[in-house]
């Protein structure tokens, strides 16, 4: 165990794991809207091909989900997270090289593989497997990328756009990626037993000064009882209704996500005529409020009933559809930002421990990552709709669209029964 009054090693995890959500939120979820307008009026393509491009990295995502699982149970977090920032970065690089359709598509899809899953599912299965009574509120710290990458991030990308060709701020974007990236990867470790730690830090002998079971005295002065790991097998949990009324959930939230994330930008700058640092300045709000709404998510997560949580987070991402579609002023504007990012920020962590909790530590790296693959449908499906709508009718009924197939998630969510475990 550590010497007393150290740090818990989990928690250096999660500062790993908010550096790279960060990256991964600044410079790819968020960041590539900055990247769109530019790319599109250079080659005169249109918002579908554009978003097409989306949807294939998508569709390659959900199939890599399950087998990028089984690579973290082998592997370990850390070799795949250090492997899945070199890939982020290159996908920049051959995107500022290319000349035609079949270039771009491939270097989106290589960043894309490289910025999302690996990364995301590598970072949550460490995390889970070194927290336990603390899962939700670490998962939510280390969410709190997502904020901070939104905030650091757009004001550069819009000043090197503003002053610099599109292609060398993107090369510059994948080798800052993959340097940085590749350097914060080295802290995850697989999980704490094979360090003398124990999750949470807490030590089994109950006997000890600093263990759990010894903190924790319940009213009458006895012992709580120190929180037990069981796990589902990765066979036994795709059984379960609980399973696929998560991924399902999710993705039907994620078709919010994934559309404004591509859409957003463009939107306020094409229909609202937003200049780009009045954009960049809306996406450093909603990332903001992201940050206040993981570290809020986390927290209510760990006292509070998770589905109903959940079930929230999606209604609060329909109304954040609706808002924006109906948006004539900033003050629309900062009204979505506000709900949109207050959704997005507590939905993070508390869907991600939520399958900590109903399935545990054992199978969580392959549960993880095929629940990931199911949920990249609405990944998949956002960015074509709106594209579509846009192309042929406007952005608005894109947008009206996309809140009307998310609502189902909020009933769905709220159907889910507590945790088994």
């Amino acid at each position: 165990m550590r010497p007393r009054g150290s740090i818990f090693y989990g928690w250096w995890i999660v500062l790993a794991g908010c550096v790279a959500t960060a990256l991964s939120s600044g410079l790819f979820f968020t960041g590539f809207g900055f990247f769109f307008e530019p790319i599109r009026t250079h080659f005169n393509w249109s918002r579908t091909i554009l978003s097409g491009a989306y949807a294939v990295s998508r569709v390659e995502s959900s199939i890599l989900g399950p087998f990028l699982g089984y690579l973290i149970q082998k592997l370990g977090p850390r070799v795949v997270m250090f492997t899945a920032f070199l890939i982020f970065g290159l996908g920049y690089v051959i995107i500022s090289q290319a000349n035609s359709v079949l270039v771009f598509y491939l270097g989106f899809v290589v960043l894309a593989t490289g910025a999302d899953p690996p990364g995301f599912i590598a970072v949550m299965t460490s995390i889970n497997n070194w927290f336990l009574r603390n899962r939700a509120k670490a998962i939510g710290f280390a969410m709190l990328g997502l904020g901070v990458g939104g905030v650091a991030f757009p004001p550069l990308l819009a000043f090197g756009l503003n002053n610099f060709t599109w292609q060398s701020v993107a090369a510059t974007t994948g080798i800052f990626v993959a340097i940085v990236g590749g350097l914060v990867s080295l802290l995850l470790r697989s999980s704490p037993e094979p360090y003398g730690y124990t999750p949470d830090g807490i030590d089994k002998n109950p006997t000890e000064e600093n263990s759990f079971n010894a903190e924790l005295i319940n009213g009458k002065g006895k012992p709580a009882p120190i929180i037990q790991d069981k796990s589902y097998s990765f066979s036994d949990a795709i059984k379960t209704k609980s399973f696929w009324i998560i991924s399902v959930g999710h993705a039907q939230a994620l078709l919010v996500v994934s559309a404004t994330g591509i859409h957003q930008v463009p939107y306020l700058e094409n229909s609202l005529e937003f200049s780009k640092n009045s954009a960049a300045f809306a996406v450093m709000l909603l990332t903001a409020i992201n940050m206040i709404g993981q570290m809020s998510g986390g927290m209510l997560a760990d006292k509070f009933p998770k589905p109903k949580l959940a079930a929230l987070t999606v209604l609060g991402h329909v109304l954040a559809m609706i808002t924006l579609a109906l948006a004539t002023s900033t003050l629309h504007v900062v009204a979505y930002t506000i709900i949109q990012g207050l959704s997005w920020g507590a939905r993070t962590p508390i869907l991600t421990s939520m399958r900590g909790d109903y399935f545990g530590r054992a199978a969580f790296a392959s549960i993880m990552g095929t629940s990931q693959s199911i949920a990249m449908i609405g990944m998949i499906l956002g960015p074509l709709i709106v594209g579509y709508c846009a192309d042929h009718y406007s952005y608005q009924t894109g947008f009206y669209v996309i809140s009307a197939l998310t609502a189902p998630g909020f009933l769905l969510l709220l159907s889910l029964e507590d945790s088994p475990l």
